[in-house]
């Protein structure tokens, strides 16, 4: 496909850290195949970028959006959403996410979702999750290990990515303790017209490239 035939994914990271580039280059690579990549770092670019262009997906990339500065840029990303636009939230969003802000963020969707466990095991897509028509359970990966933010109180079918059958805690500190599946690494749900993902991998595992290009209909 030519380069401008590509659907544009917006890269929104109102936070940038510069070393964002050198850990998630794979993924990167990975989506210029495909897409055309714009990226914004700052509220000003954002509503301009909004204002004009539709993008295929936003892709929150850090904790910069629930800053109270930039309230005005979520209003524009859950008028996006709502119309029917793709949200996936994750990278760096994890790692640098209080539990209050946490909570804040996806209660201005309307969600429920709360501060998850902060832990490594393995993950399986969770049959009974509810996806977009684009995105076949087939086609993501599963089970693959990560370490993970997940997210409690999600409804059941809100839940992508669940500890798998006899998952325990993988750590070279603590105990392997049996986890059970009422948290989740990977969420989703429909908000209006559109989708809104949470992507708890604080690591960039290979596997997550693969779901998030699957989030992006890629």
């Amino acid at each position: 496909m030519d380069s401008a035939e590509r659907p544009q994914v917006l890269l929104l990271s109102l936070a940038y850290w510069a070393a964002f580039d050198e850990i998630y280059t794979t993924f990167i690579d990975k989506l210029s195949e495909s897409a055309q990549i714009k990226r914004v770092k700052n509220a000003n670019a954002a509503i301009r970028f909004l204002e004009e262009n539709t993008p295929k997906t936003i892709l929150i990339t850090d904790q910069g959006l629930h800053k109270k500065g930039n309230k005005h840029v979520l209003d524009k990303v859950l008028a996006y959403v709502h119309s029917g636009g793709t949200v996936v939230v994750g990278f760096h969003f994890p790692n640098f996410t209080e539990g209050n802000e946490f909570e804040a963020f996806f209660k201005a969707f309307g969600l429920s979702w709360v501060f998850g466990n902060y832990q490594r095991t393995d993950f399986q897509v969770n049959p009974s999750c509810t996806l977009p028509a684009n995105v076949l359970p087939k086609s993501l990966p599963s089970p693959y290990s990560m370490k993970a933010l997940h997210v409690d109180k999600a409804r059941p079918e809100e839940k992508i990515y669940v500890p798998a059958d006899g998952a325990r805690v993988q750590s070279h500190v603590f105990p392997a303790t049996p986890i059970s599946d009422s948290q989740a690494a990977v969420a989703g749900a429909k908000i209006g017209q559109g989708y809104l993902f949470y992507l708890g991998d604080v690591n960039g595992e290979e596997e997550s490239t693969q779901v998030v290009l699957r989030f992006c209909g890629l």
